[in-house]
């Protein structure tokens, strides 16, 4: 990847970035939906020969997502479902959220049925997760292969309890059950499984008379939260958001801005790079300019790739009060 591509549109096929594996935080992907609105729907000859692109685009994004990423895919309510099955052999579904949209209902009176177009859906996504084959969990590989042979506590832990000489039982000690008896949870601590608890950490200092565990808690803490996949929901957020629709829109998808602002707050963090295969207008890229994300853009169509480049710049010359 050249760092002159960051934070930019490209008009071209985003399977064709140059994107190394593994180094996008975020991707917020709002697809064509097959046969629903705009030309770029009606491209494929068959339901068949879209889901097989879906299925290009699913393994694209398992090369290009961080281990510790998130992966938010838009769909069309009655069709979304085929684009699950396929997601699910790749990640770990962690949710499937609605936009919640005002609609007029009389328009589908004539057709016996409840109104349409009244919400969208997202699937959400985390990287924990190979394929049904694997015999272990999403969460016990990921533990194991990618945060237990770097967690800040566990690493620690071992290497101040072997200077200070003491075993695990006699820890475990200082934290017995309410039966009395010896519980598992210094175990957990060593192989990254669970994560001490700033009260047990000081308990164990001061066992130790204070000689060992000189790091600060929070620094350990720290550490251990940039291994772990983003998630911040200050919002309170639900699975339903509720936003209002972009009037005026400029794109026949377009979604809000405060929308896509919750995504990107509440599932990244500042400096993180957010990959956004279908640009459209742009509210994806603009938004994360706007909150100090890093950004890749793809559209190919022209008018729209030149409108979010547009819009991005605008975000990057007007200066901010922080």
């Amino acid at each position: 990847m050249i760092k002159d591509e960051i934070n930019k549109i490209h008009c071209k096929d985003w399977l064709t970035n140059n994107l190394p594996d593994k180094s996008v935080q975020l991707i917020i992907a709002d697809p064509p939906y097959f046969e629903v609105k705009g030309s770029f729907d009606f491209i494929w000859a068959s339901f068949e020969d879209y889901l097989k692109d879906v299925e290009k685009w699913a393994i694209e994004c398992k090369r290009v997502l961080a281990d510790n990423g998130t992966l938010i895919w838009w769909g069309m309510d009655r069709k979304i479902a085929y684009s699950q099955i396929i997601f699910d052999k790749y990640f770990n579904l962690i949710g499937t959220p609605v936009w919640e949209k005002p609609s007029t209902a009389n328009e589908w009176d004539t057709r016996r049925t409840f109104p349409e177009r009244a919400a969208e859906r997202f699937l959400i996504y985390d990287n924990e997760w190979e394929s049904e084959e694997w015999s272990k969990t999403g969460l016990e590989r990921i533990m194991e292969e990618h945060i237990a042979p770097r967690h800040p506590f566990a690493l620690y832990l071992k290497s101040e309890f072997k200077k200070a000489g003491v075993t695990n039982i006699e820890i475990s000690a200082l934290f017995p059950s309410k039966t009395g008896r010896l519980t598992g949870c210094v175990s957990n601590w060593l192989n990254g499984q669970n994560t001490i608890t700033e009260e047990q950490y000081l308990k164990i200092r001061a066992y130790l008379n204070g000689e060992y565990l000189r790091k600060e808690y929070e620094d350990l803490r720290k550490e251990y939260e940039d291994l772990r996949r983003p998630f911040d929901n200050k919002r309170g957020l639900t699975d339903v958001f509720r936003y209002k629709r972009v009037y005026n829109a400029t794109h026949p998808t377009q979604k809000p801005e405060l929308l896509t602002t919750a995504l990107i707050e509440t599932c990244s963090r500042v400096g993180d790079l957010v990959l956004v295969p279908f640009a459209g207008s742009g509210t994806e890229c603009a938004m994360a300019a706007r909150n100090k994300r890093n950004f890749i853009g793809y559209d190919i169509e022209q008018k729209y790739v030149d409108m979010s480049n547009k819009r991005c710049k605008y975000i990057f010359q007007t200066p901010t009060l922080f």
